[in-house]
């Protein structure tokens, strides 16, 4: 098989899902050059994730102790998770499943187990997949912990798309619920969800969590949505700008006129 990939990918390899140049490796999606060029989060050095204002001014009291994530919630990101969750373009999603897998080879993270943020019935069957669930699954090879199914969601509760942060809070009220009855929960866990709002979905998680006997609380996510009004582009690094080579191919500036720059 890995032979007649590569064969594959000779004869029509797969577009780059940023700038549509061809992806080098028969199991990219992305491009080494837009791969460099991601915007990604960069704290200060030894300064954690909830100490930023972007994140601090926004989750006020968290009931979690480390955050962990890629980016802010922006383009190309977002685009790719939308695509992902909203249309089923899986190469999307394999590009996410990718990144966070590098990403998380440098995070310190330690627990005893994975969980991750619960859909509804109704939402899985129409979707097809938990992006959450396969996220912590991606996380679950990286650090070989094992993932819990602990939450039920009630389908009843409006999508959270587009509500402000007290209309989250309040829907958000009796949405989720442990199952009946869960197995005996480790005393640390990684909750794994794939962007922070408002941290509203998260603090109903972690309250659940808490009342079961947790005692330590990390949560991991793709991107998370920066508070309003505060800049957030001292925490982001710059684009790279493209290579030599890339930039000496003629048709380079008409095929990455269109590919959105990232937002800061």
């Amino acid at each position: 098989m890995p032979v007649l990939s590569k064969i594959l990918h000779w004869c029509l390899p797969n577009p780059c899902l940023w700038c549509r140049f061809p992806v080098q490796q028969p199991t990219a999606q992305v491009c080494r050059q837009c791969q460099a060029a991601l915007p990604r989060l960069r704290p200060p050095a030894d300064v954690p994730l909830l100490a930023l204002p972007a994140i601090a001014t926004g989750i006020k009291r968290p009931l979690f102790q480390e955050l962990w994530s890629i980016s802010w919630y922006q383009r190309p990101w977002s685009d790719w998770l939308l695509a992902w969750k909203y249309q089923q373009n899986l190469a999307a999603g394999t590009a996410l499943k990718i990144e966070l897998t590098e990403a998380a080879q440098h995070w310190p993270i330690q627990a005893d187990a994975i969980c991750y943020t619960p859909v509804s019935r109704s939402r899985l069957r129409q979707r097809g997949f938990n992006q959450a669930e396969q996220l912590a699954t991606t996380l679950a090879n990286v650090y070989r912990l094992p993932v819990l199914d602990l939450f039920n969601a009630n389908a009843s509760i409006p999508h959270q798309l587009g509500a402000s942060a007290a209309e989250r809070r309040r829907q958000l009220k009796h949405k989720f619920s442990l199952r009946a009855e869960p197995p005996t929960l480790p005393p640390t866990l990684l909750l794994v969800d794939d962007v922070i709002t408002t941290g509203a979905t998260l603090h109903q998680l972690c309250k659940l969590l808490r009342k079961a006997g947790v005692q330590r609380i990390s949560v991991c996510t793709l991107l998370i949505t920066p508070a309003p009004g505060v800049d957030s582009a001292l925490y982001s690094s710059e684009s790279s700008p493209p290579s030599a080579e890339l930039k000496a191919l003629p048709k380079y500036k008409a095929l990455t006129n269109n590919r959105p720059e990232p937002t800061k």
